[in-house]
């Protein structure tokens, strides 16, 4: 049997008078209350969201990211500027230091982000500093933010036709130097990147006048692109601009043994291909040329291993490369060993000068470790450049760390192929 007992009347409390209201905690007599905690909650949300800002950033800089072009654009930009992570940086630890007292575990997080990102920030440019002391060019922190490396192709007094390949003209553009009378100026014959299906001659201004400005006329060319041709007909394409540049060489002042050349991305491989390939019959020329030697070739952040470059990135689950390589690495393997740098190399090979991101999301560094390490054993004349923290395409950053230092190790290196034969 179970007994519930209640409390007896005298047991219970008898309420007592009302007490006065008292006033909320840093307020007047509780009118200003429900202002103070929206101040606090406005607070609270201004650190959480500086503190996301720069955890987000971080990751972009620092972390594996899947292959999403615009996150992947985003994040090279990103880490092509990376001054632009200590602004925040800075606004988190002010932040947080002020507001410590009062939200802890805000502040404290809105802290260790924002050291991150100013790590993250910081560190390239004391790594690029190291670089740059082995070429005794020191960086220019005033030239970081020049300008952009992208322009569209000049007017069409300096563009020539150097081909007609089917029913397509393929052109240059001219950013040749005055002739003068018994001067032969040396020259580049550029090739612009863009994944081989896209891009056009005239897109890297900035390396054209640079060029010029070193006492070095460039001829800047178009090529076919993917996916109507292959990767084949693309560097039989280089081959035939670098031909008629020889051909025509006296009607521009330029010495034809003194012609270096050059790309960047799709356009590097392009190039040393061609280079690595001169005089060999399974790729000729898209046109009838005599000579297409070169005295040196340059690549910016070039692919070298085509089977291990779309083995390991997207461009596997990209259908446009069966196309541009004429089957898979499996069913036309010869058509990836003849588009592969890494796999033409000769002791013969012209002087090469590669240039690498330690940081490229596109191209992994390790397809230019792979070239330089095979130019080595082959006793092959090569200068291999890895740009710390650079990402692809670093070079439209103009002013940043990677480019001043790929312009010192090009000078370098044009300073020795241009010199007078």
């Amino acid at each position: 049997m179970t007994t519930v007992m209640t409390p007896t009347v005298a047991a219970q409390r008898t309420p007592g008078p009302a007490a006065p209201d008292s006033p909320r905690r840093g307020s007047r007599n509780g009118r200003n209350g429900p202002r103070v905690s929206c101040v606090a909650h406005l607070s609270r949300g201004l650190l959480v969201l500086v503190a996301l800002l720069n955890a987000a950033l971080v990751v972009l800089v620092a972390a594996p990211l899947p292959r999403i072009p615009l996150l992947v654009l985003v994040a090279a930009a990103i880490t092509s500027w990376g001054l632009v992570l200590v602004p925040p940086a800075v606004v988190g630890l002010a932040a947080g230091v002020l507001a410590g007292r009062r939200y802890p575990w805000c502040a404290g997080f809105a802290v260790l982000t924002a050291f991150l990102a100013l790590v993250y920030g910081v560190m390239p440019y004391a790594a690029a500093h190291r670089a740059a002391e082995g070429f005794g060019q020191p960086l220019a922190p005033t030239a970081y933010f020049e300008g952009v490396n992208y322009a569209k192709a000049p007017d069409g007094e300096r563009t020539r036709r150097y081909a007609r390949i089917g029913e397509r003209r393929e052109k240059l553009d001219l950013w040749t130097l005055p002739k003068r009378a018994g001067v032969r100026h040396p020259a580049v014959v550029w090739v612009h990147g863009g994944g081989w299906n896209k891009g056009h001659r005239g897109q890297s201004p900035a390396w054209n006048r640079w060029f010029n400005e070193q006492g070095w006329s460039v001829f800047d060319i178009d090529y076919r692109l993917a996916p109507r041709v292959t990767q084949l007909d693309q560097i039989g394409d280089v081959k035939c601009a670098v031909g008629w540049v020889r051909r025509h060489a006296r009607a521009y002042g330029i010495d034809p043994d003194r012609l270096v050349l050059a790309g960047s991305s799709a356009g590097g491989n392009l190039a040393l291909a061609a280079a690595y390939t001169e005089g060999d019959d399974r790729v000729p020329a898209s046109c009838a040329v005599r000579d297409s030697s070169v005295a040196g070739v340059i690549s910016l952040y070039g692919p070298t291993d085509m089977a291990r470059l779309v083995a390991g990135t997207a461009l596997r689950a990209d259908p446009m490369i069966p196309r541009l390589m004429g089957g898979s690495a499996k069913t036309a393997p010869a058509r990836y060993l003849l588009g592969s740098p890494a796999r033409l190399v000769r002791t013969d090979v012209p002087p090469t000068l590669l240039l690498h991101g330690s940081a490229d999301r596109a191209v992994p560094v390790a397809q230019a470790r792979e070239l330089a390490r095979r130019l080595d054993a082959a006793g092959a004349p090569a200068t291999y450049v890895e740009l710390p923290w650079a990402d692809h395409c670093f070079d439209v950053n103009w002013g940043g760390w990677g480019s001043q230092i790929a312009r010192s190790a090009v000078s370098r290196f044009l300073a020795v192929r241009g010199a007078s034969v």
